[in-house]
């Protein structure tokens, strides 16, 4: 039995509270949210959806995905751009396929524009 746990309601309110406290909700607002089913056209997309898995911590308070960004390429490939996470209302995370932690969301976001760009012109060619 693990020690630390939340609900899935208390994840939800830790993603509303990272999201602003994080300063991504601004960059994230401007894309769509991925679909879960049918066909996607290529594009920036997020996806908000909490893991379930991830809400139980185990020894220690869970840190819980609350946000990814996803590329979605021609033949309809799902790419990992980046991703934010927190932990127990006093830490988030904003990582990306190059770097591990990020300091700011500006930043975050522009490494993320970035890569989906090089994704973008490989794809092309």
């Amino acid at each position: 039995m693990s020690r630390w746990r939340i609900s899935k309601g208390q994840a939800v309110d830790l993603q509303e509270w990272a999201l602003e406290e994080s300063g991504t909700k601004k960059f994230l607002d401007s894309l769509p949210e991925l679909p879960k089913k049918g066909k996607i056209k290529p594009g920036l997309y997020v996806s908000y959806e909490i893991d379930e898995s991830e809400l139980d911590g185990g020894i220690d308070w869970p840190d819980v995905g609350i946000a990814t960004v996803y590329a979605i390429l021609q033949d309809g490939k799902r790419e990992y751009l980046g991703e934010v996470r927190a932990y127990n209302w006093e830490a988030i995370w904003l990582s990306t396929n190059e770097y591990d932690e990020v300091d700011d969301a500006g930043e975050w976001w522009r490494c993320v524009k970035e890569d989906y760009e090089k994704l973008k012109e490989s794809d092309m060619k």
